[in-house]
This record gives structure tokens, C-alpha cells and sequence, in this order.
């Protein structure tokens, strides 16, 4: 049976914001899939990530990806 999506992902940013300084050396740009508590992989794009993390986890399990980038882009919507 499938986990049941959480309603964060605290525990994924956590291990994602532990990791980063060394994987800004090793995977700067690239998108990190994170979940239960591991990096699954780093990818190219946001959809190969995407691709791997339902691959990994399925529909309907909560994974994360975030690009490896030193400081988070800001957007603003007018």
C-alpha cells in the first residue's frame, strides 16, 4: 500500500540543507531527488528528477526536488 502524502516536507528540506554545502561542490545545477531521509539521485532537469522520484517512490508518495543552487532564486509575480 502506497504512504500517504505529508502534508510538508520538513524531513526531505532538513537532509536536503545538511547536504548542501558538499553537494554544491559536487552537483551544483543539477536537481536533487530527496526522500525517506536519502539523495536518490541528481538529474539533469526537473523532469527527469520527476521521472525518477515516481520510478523510486510511486503516485502518491511525497518526495522532493530542489536544484542545487547557492542561493534560492526570488520570483515576482505583478
Amino acid at each position: 500500500m502506497a504512504e500517504k502524502p505529508k502534508a510538508s516536507l520538513q524531513q526531505e528540506l532538513a537532509w536536503y540543507e545538511s547536504n548542501k554545502a558538499e553537494w554544491l561542490n559536487t552537483h551544483l545545477g543539477k536537481f536533487a531527488l530527496v526522500g525517506k531521509k536519502r539523495a536518490v539521485g541528481f538529474y539533469p532537469t526537473y523532469e527527469a528528477a520527476f521521472e525518477a522520484g515516481l520510478e523510486e517512490f510511486g503516485i502518491g508518495t511525497a518526495f522532493l526536488i530542489k536544484q542545487v543552487v547557492e542561493h534560492e532564486p526570488v520570483f515576482v509575480i505583478y
